[in-house]
């Protein structure tokens, strides 16, 4: 059982999600050229949407993995890998981990502010 509440273990479940997810993604820009390349992703919102939906105790033992994806090739060589579509992916999931970077952060100042731990 974590010490966190439900709202912060989710907020750190996501992050490590889209962490994995920015990681994929890079993969498959570093592997555009490579001839038979097929593209990954991490779905990490339906599994935190899932395990959320069987309660906070599912966020416990939740964890991500990739997925290939089945975009059939986009080039004569196999790759399917398009450069623009997975970079884009990967500025909008760079926003997102700061985002919730930042209301994590914020809901743990806010909680050592309240435990008198600030200053």
């Amino acid at each position: 059982m974590s010490i966190l509440d439900p709202t912060q273990l989710t907020l750190m479940r996501a992050i490590s999600g889209a962490t994995l997810r920015n990681s994929v993604l890079s993969n498959n820009i570093a592997n555009a050229d490579t001839p038979g390349f097929q593209p990954s992703d991490v779905d990490f919102h339906a599994a935190l949407a899932g395990a959320l939906g069987e309660g906070p105790e599912a966020l416990e033992d939740i964890s991500f993995a990739p997925e290939q994806l089945n975009t059939g090739a986009v080039r004569a060589d196999g790759n399917g890998v398009d450069s623009e579509a997975e970079a884009a992916k990967l500025a909008e999931n760079g926003l997102e981990i700061e985002a919730l970077e930042q209301v994590a952060n914020s809901r743990m100042s806010i909680m050592r502010t309240a435990m008198g731990m600030n200053g």
